[in-house]
């Protein structure tokens, strides 16, 4: 009996540093991110978005695995037991940064988890271990824990990404710790606490319940389209017939076309998110904003561009919110979070990890607009996601 909870004891200990590790590499990886987005010297310059997209094109035709979104390679590489390299995956991170920081439509979050899952597949052949799935979702909740600056819902949405509704209660220790130490050195590094450093407060009517309710399926029918634009055009990229780097300078210029006439869908698109919230646009706008971001990001990372595809959710989720709060005249704080929590949960297929992670961004007011818009979110997109490589 005592040698069994010395073992158990051990074991936890091991794990414990396994993921600490783990969490270290997402949380590096999202500051070196966040660093080479913020300084570098030419922001959102629309003439140099084909020719960045072009060099990073050269780079996925000589090293396949730096392609697209970085959560899809890490999915791809678990389903079909393809090793990860770390070195490929850190490279990813500079690659991306620099294409979000030019004003490429993608989100950090990909490069992130594909480094820190990479590293996770590393340590997994290193120390023999025997769960490669339950370290790769580690390695997930390791690279999202940094990016999102919440170590929770992060945790949960990695492990619903890979398990789904049936993920194993058991599997989600080591996601936490990896996730909360992502978080942590992320924190200590950039002293950015939150994805938004915003206060926002809302007092729920009984009444609001109806309306949270029609813009659960509003946001949802705008996700569905979200999610099937990109996947067509991205399919549409994958059966041309031509090098990488042509695909992603075809893809760059289209972005840069974009740009011009629509800078605010340019990059990550969290400063156009913030605006919502205190700012007044016509609806107009907000449709052409919607459209404009879609296609700027399906371009981007469809094309094969390093980068993304959760945090242009976020943007598209939140646009969508505003919308149906514009088209009711309604106050559009908990429709914006209600739709951000729609766009996670039908894009990444988790429910529980999209409203988890929204209630810990913006705080416990909008935990009912954020449930009520997972959970339909995940019901009407159901095995519809913007990743390929889903398991279901």
């Amino acid at each position: 009996m005592v040698v069994n909870v010395f073992d158990k004891f051990i074991q936890m200990i091991r794990w414990i540093g396994i993921a600490s590790l783990i969490g270290i590499v997402g949380g590096l990886s999202s500051v070196i991110m966040a660093i080479i987005i913020k300084y570098f010297p030419e922001k959102h310059n629309i003439f140099l978005i084909p020719i960045v997209f072009f060099i990073s094109g050269l780079f996925v035709d000589y090293i396949y695995e730096l392609k697209g979104s970085g959560i899809d390679r890490v999915l791809k590489a678990l389903n079909i037991n393809e090793k990860l390299t770390w070195i490929n995956g850190f490279l990813k991170v500079l690659l991306a940064g620099v294409v979000i920081a030019v004003g490429g439509s993608a989100g950090k979050e990909g490069p992130c988890v594909q480094s820190s899952a990479s590293f996770a597949d590393e340590l997994y052949r290193l120390l023999k271990l025997k769960n490669r799935e339950l370290v790769i979702i580690t390695g997930i909740a390791g690279g999202l824990g940094g990016a999102f600056s919440a170590p929770l819902g992060t945790a949960i949405l990695a492990c619903e990404i890979i398990e789904h509704e049936n993920f194993n209660y058991i599997n989600l220790l080591p996601p936490i710790i990896a996730s909360v130490v992502g978080y942590i050195i992320f924190y200590m590094i950039t002293g950015k606490k939150h994805l938004f450093d915003i206060y926002l407060s809302y007092s729920i009517h009984p009444l609001d319940f109806i309306l949270f309710l029609l813009a659960a399926f509003f946001c949802s029918a705008i996700s569905y389209y979200y999610i099937k634009t990109y996947r067509k055009i991205a399919t549409t990229f994958d059966n041309f017939k031509a090098p990488y780097c042509i695909k992603t300078l075809i893809g760059g210029i289209l972005v840069a076309i974009i740009g011009y006439f629509i800078p605010e869908v340019l990059g990550l698109g969290l400063e156009l998110v913030k605006d919502l919230f205190f700012l007044s646009f016509p609806l107009e706008l907000l449709i052409l904003l919607l459209i404009g971001k879609i296609l700027a990001t399906s371009f981007t990372v469809g094309s094969g561009v390093p980068g993304g595809v959760v945090f242009p959710s976020i943007c598209v989720g939140a646009i969508s919110g505003m919308i149906f709060s514009s088209i009711i005249g309604a106050d559009p704080i908990p429709f914006i979070i209600l739709g951000i929590a729609t766009s996670l949960s039908a894009s990444t297929n988790s429910p529980l990890g999209g409203a988890v992670l929204c209630t810990e961004i913006f705080g416990f007011d909008f935990a009912v607009p954020a449930s009520i818009g997972a959970v339909i979110g995940y019901q009407i997109t159901k095995f519809e996601t913007i990743f390929k490589y889903i398991k279901f």
